[in-house]
């Protein structure tokens, strides 16, 4: 138990970065990590005021209480099985410290145990911001009996532990297929992809969701609990079956134990299939091709993008929303085009593409990690006689070549598809607004990620999703779409876009030539 205690801490730790905080004597690495933990409670916290704002307002309204249970369960029970898919074999699979752990006194449940906790921890905090406030204004409303409060807490529980096993079970079985795919990386961060995508699809039909839980409460709840049957068996134990609550809370457990029993009898096989890797039969040398300094750096740096999945998913999630949006408008522009007309906003259209252009092309570039994802190599980049500008340059090229022909293609779609609604400062803005805005946020992100680098890390998910240079990246995308919208919106003026385009690719100027002209400090300082 104490070895499985300890275990459990380090994972945890190693997750929020809790020691850096306490111990780091580097006031930008403690820096990065507390704005880790804050972003991490600004989400549970504004979860929480929706959860307990929607459940206020159905009971309000006379609607059973049983429903909001099964509406915000199943909402909770989906974020933890995307989540688990997308990054459950990462946390129970990581074989970074295999070595270390197989030599030690420990057995391999314990080692199981502790690694599905820590991911247990980490989903279960997400769902108490879901299911507490929802817990709290239902006793606060309605009074129920006492036995609520601990099946409540039990089923709290208990609710992350079904959708992380079969989140997690579905992604080692699928890392485990592909295995010894040549493309093992490209078919795993595809499928992921797609399910990304279609869980941000389904967060954009929520509203409409909600309204058909208003509209029709009944029958939609009923539909919900067709499709997740655990969810309806946590709304009928939260507000008065203590079976249905005993059910929900007997089959999460069983089912999370034989996940658990079944992952410790396969960790080592598992471990020899996911490090066996791709071989070539009957391998033979043939022509050697050669290629400049440069073309070789951006070839490293495109292998070392699509061969992490953490960080395709993250960044390249920009280009297939770009694409999503172009398509979507141009297909649905005839009765896009009829509903503007109606609401008299044909002269904000423009204005409002821009900014979804500009959002989708600026909000996560792979620039802002591209320094970091080197880690413990960093070595190599430094020691090879190769120019620091080409280095810099080859990682600026990556993300506009990922996000570059998904802008084009998009902006030339919803011009056409809606010409109508433009005049020629609009289409000039249109397409200039949105390609400067990114040509900026890509040579920013290097200058950011040269000031917050962070190469100590076990798992490239830590690099993508906790660095404080995504978060500063993230919060000057949202600042360019605002830059991209306010000034025309504001004065009707459609030649201000393109002035704002004009500012921005002078800035991207600037601070290309301060990374051009500094390159090499900037390597030999990291």
């Amino acid at each position: 138990m104490k070895s499985l205690w300890t275990l459990i801490k380090l994972y945890v730790n190693s997750m929020f970065r809790f020691p850096v905080i306490r111990h780091s004597k580097d006031p930008r690495e403690r820096r990065q990590a507390i704005t880790g933990v804050a972003v991490i409670v600004v989400i549970v916290a504004v979860y929480g005021w929706m959860s307990g704002v929607m459940t206020a307002r159905m009971i309000g309204l006379g609607i059973d209480p049983a429903i909001p249970f099964l509406m915000i369960s199943a909402l909770s029970s989906l974020f933890a099985l995307v989540m688990a898919f997308a990054q459950g074999s990462a946390t129970l699979s990581g074989f970074a410290d295999f070595d270390t752990l197989m030599g030690m006194p420990v057995k391999t449940f314990t080692v199981v145990l502790a690694r599905f906790s820590a991911l247990y921890l980490v989903e279960l905090v997400y769902a108490a911001a879901y299911l507490l406030p929802c817990g709290a204004v239902y006793a606060a409303l309605k009074s129920p009996v006492w036995w609520f409060y601990p099946a409540f807490v039990l089923m709290l529980l208990v609710l992350p532990m079904l959708p992380i096993a079969v989140g997690s079970g579905l992604d080692l079985l699928l890392s485990a297929a592909f295995a010894k795919s040549k493309y093992k990386k490209g078919v795993t961060s595809a499928i992921k992809m797609i399910l990304l995508l279609g869980f941000v699809v389904f967060a954009y039909m929520l509203p409409n969701l909600s309204n058909s839980f208003m509209t029709a409460p009944a029958e939609t709840a009923g539909l919900a609990s067709r499709i997740y049957p655990p969810a309806g068996w946590f709304a009928k134990g939260a507000t008065g079956d203590p079976l249905y609550a005993l059910l929900f809370f007997g089959v999460s457990a069983a089912v999370c134990a034989l996940f658990l029993l079944i992952l410790d009898r396969t960790f080592l096989p598992l471990h020899g299939r996911l490090t066996a890797g791709y071989h070539v039969e009957n391998y033979r040398i043939g022509t050697l091709k050669r290629t400049g300094a440069f073309s070789a750096l951006f070839r490293v740096e495109r292998k070392r993008f699509f061969g992490s999945t953490a960080w395709v998913i993250n960044t390249g999630f920009g280009a297939l929303l770009l694409l999503a949006l172009g398509v979507a408008g141009a297909a649905l522009s005839g009765t896009l085009s009829r509903l503007i007309r109606a609401i008299a906003l044909d002269a904000y259209v423009a204005t409002i593409l821009t900014g979804l252009l500009t959002f989708c092309a600026t909000v996560a570039p792979t620039t802002a990690v591209a320094i970091s994802m080197e880690g413990k190599e960093l070595w190599i980049a430094k020691t090879l006689p190769v120019s620091a500008k080409l280095w810099l340059r080859a990682k600026l090229l990556m993300n506009l070549v990922l996000m570059g022909p998904a802008l084009l293609i998009s902006t030339a779609l919803l011009a056409i598809f809606y010409r109508s609604c433009f005049d020629a400062w609009s289409v000039l803005g249109l397409f200039l607004t949105p390609t400067s805005a990114l040509l900026f946020s890509t040579v920013t992100g290097i200058f950011v990620n040269a000031k917050m680098p962070r190469l100590s890390w076990k798992s490239d998910a830590e690099v993508v999703k906790q660095s404080g240079s995504v978060l500063a990246m993230m919060l000057i995308g949202f600042v360019l779409t605002a830059a991209a919208v306010l000034p025309t919106a504001i004065s009707g003026i459609g030649a201000l876009s393109t002035a704002v385009a004009c500012a921005l690719l002078i800035g991207s100027a600037a601070v290309f030539g301060g990374l051009m002209k500094n390159a090499e400090q900037i390597r030999r300082n990291l």
